[in-house]
């Protein structure tokens, strides 16, 4: 049975020649093959995707219905609860959310199958794996999806049974993914984690050369010496005290590490991913450019620059896909961002008591307009501009 199919992780490969570079990845200047599974093994990657994913996870998304000037949440609606709490029988919010982000973060795209009842009604929400979906634009824009299941057989689905996340796009339907754009980036970052794990597999030394004054009798005779060296003097013999005999020296033949300055090459290539995501490095643990006195400002720029624009994909998405033109005329989606900007809420009790007209100013936003900042309800009387005793028109004060 197709619903059956649909969530299982085993993907199945398509012909494409796009998806097969996505897959199997291609090989970058740096000698290594990038994919998007080979990207996540380097720290960077996956610490950049696993915050911005985690994040998105952990805000609660609700579901609100419009009174009004007011909102009121909307829990009789069962997206509310898909959205909220469990989207299918076998994710949680968190785990589905969570899942979908990683999908953009390293492929641009993601989706998952509406099962709907007879009347339209969504009733789960089935992650599909981004490698297993194509999308065909007809001439009239509408969408239609073709994906094909582990048991490899191709499914036909129309516009109104999936739901789509895209990011950066193109031609508006086709999110780019971030790795295939910046494989040299992420190879280079591949490459430095490989020549370091080697380096210590080898003694955390760079290669050299035994000389002989003389010459060995055979091949083999040298061979044997080579590997009796490596045997002795590298891996968990590192650093042992080596014995030279029969004339022989030991000569280095390249550059140190400090030389070649790969610590530094490691930091730059951390620096260079953050920057593909749009992620402060302090947030991956690079603090090398932060201090106490910017790290809260660092914190709240993290909230505006990188989070806003994958919350609100996450919003439209919703609506567009969820809720419908109709629907959406009453309902709204929404993610409550309260918690992660707690760690200045001194200077924004500060800034509303200035709005508000407490400091004998003039009040330029009422108590309502801070509530709704605040994601509160109005209160009845909160709709009034308040202005200081002391202040009076000019010519008054007598």
């Amino acid at each position: 049975m197709f619903l059956d199919r649909i969530a299982n992780p085993q993907a199945a490969i398509t012909e494409s020649s796009e998806l097969a570079k996505m897959i199997y990845g291609s090989q970058s200047n740096a000698g290594v093959t990038v994919t998007t599974d080979s990207a996540m093994r380097q720290s960077a990657v996956y610490a950049c995707v696993s915050v911005i994913s985690e994040t998105v996870a952990q805000l609660p998304l609700i579901l609100y219905m419009r009174d009004g000037d007011r909102k009121q949440r909307a829990i009789a609606n069962r997206l509310y609860s898909l959205l909220h709490d469990a989207p299918n029988d076998f994710q949680t919010s968190f785990e589905w959310r969570q899942t979908k982000t990683a999908h953009l973060c390293l492929r641009g795209k993601a989706f998952s199958f509406i099962n709907r009842s007879v009347t339209g009604e969504a009733l789960e929400l089935l992650p599909m794996h981004p490698d297993r979906v194509k999308i065909k634009q007809h001439k009239d824009y509408r969408l239609e999806y073709e994906f094909t299941d582990a048991d490899n057989i191709r499914h036909i689905l129309r516009q109104d049974q999936v739901f789509r996340l895209t990011g950066l796009s193109f031609d508006g339907v086709n999110g780019i993914s971030p790795i295939a754009y910046h494989r040299e980036t992420v190879g280079t970052g591949i490459a430095a984690d490989k020549h370091t794990a080697l380096s210590f597999k080898n003694g955390a030394k760079m290669n050299g050369v035994l000389s002989n004054p003389g010459h060995f009798s055979t091949t083999e005779v040298a061979k044997r010496v080579k590997e009796s060296w490596d045997e002795a003097h590298s891996g968990d013999n590192a650093f042992k005290t080596p014995l030279l005999e029969d004339g022989l020296s030991w000569i280095q033949t390249s550059m140190n590490n400090r030389d070649a300055q790969y610590i530094e090459t490691r930091k730059f290539q951390t620096e260079e991913i953050a920057r593909i995501f749009r992620v402060p490095p302090h947030k991956i643990g690079h603090l090398e450019k932060s201090t106490n006195n910017n790290i809260e400002h660092q914190g709240l720029e993290f909230v505006t620059d990188t989070m806003m624009p994958w919350l609100r994909r996450w919003e439209q998405a919703i609506a567009r896909d969820l809720l419908g033109r109709s629907d959406s005329r009453k309902y709204f989606s929404e993610f409550l961002v309260d918690g992660l900007l707690r760690g200045d809420s001194k200077s924004r009790a500060e800034y509303y008591a200035r709005a508000v007209g407490s400091n004998n100013g003039p009040a330029w936003l009422t108590v309502n307009e801070i509530r709704a900042m605040e994601n509160k309800n109005s209160i009845e009387g909160g709709d009034v501009l308040y202005v200081p005793s002391s202040v009076m028109p000019a010519g008054e004060n007598k």
